[in-house]
């Protein structure tokens, strides 16, 4: 199968009929190179997108870490469930909203950081430029870009998410400007054992 063939569920019917505890991407801590990286850069605050929130965990840590954050996803039944799962005790501070990078309504220039722990590594080799783009649209100038994807290094399967080398990565993101600060090799944290092969990306502005 290649890399332009490779099939996706459909995830509103994944979300619909399946508990998020047993989804391979669920990790209810926060993801721990995104911890890393923000107490190596001593980001305390400022305006978070959980880009494909899915489950809503990652939102709900940077909140309780003092972000403002939003939390989008293209499954209406992921927002659903996380809406009220977390809102039920916080007075509706994260904004849970239905959105697809792909074609986004979220605001030019609205946010200081972005975190993707599995919607980049989804997205077919034809609409990765519309995704860069939109990013690059919403994020404001000088903004991080934390990026979580599988790695080469990770065996190549028929099923799953798109695997990237760092050749890729730089590639796909400085063409159109961005700037790769840093590229570690890791591990994907969830239900699946053993943990996947990763890359963990610090791209800026």
């Amino acid at each position: 199968m290649t890399e332009n063939t490779r099939a996706f569920p459909d995830w509103e019917t994944l979300y619909k009929n399946q508990e998020v505890e047993s989804m391979p991407w669920y990790n209810e801590s926060l993801d721990p190179d995104l911890k890393l990286e923000l107490d190596k850069l001593k980001i305390k605050k400022g305006y978070f997108l959980d880009l494909g929130t899915g489950p809503g965990t990652q939102a709900i840590r940077l909140f309780e870490r003092g972000f403002d954050v939003t939390a989008s996803d293209l499954s209406p039944t992921s927002i659903h469930k996380a809406s009220v799962r977390y809102n039920k005790n916080m007075n509706n501070k994260i904004k849970f909203i239905v959105d697809d990078i792909i074609n986004s309504h979220l605001n030019s220039n609205e946010f200081d950081f972005i975190f993707d722990r599995g919607c980049f590594h989804v997205i077919s080799p034809e609409k990765r430029s519309k995704y860069t783009g939109e990013v690059n649209r919403i994020l404001k100038e000088g903004g991080l870009l934390f990026l979580k994807c599988f790695s080469k290094e990770e065996p190549s399967r028929d099923t799953g998410p798109y695997r990237f080398s760092h050749d890729m990565i730089k590639k796909t993101f400085e063409n159109i400007g961005f700037k790769i600060q840093s590229i570690r090799e890791t591990v994907y944290q969830g239900t699946l054992n053993p943990l996947p092969k990763a890359l963990f990306v610090v791209i800026s502005k």
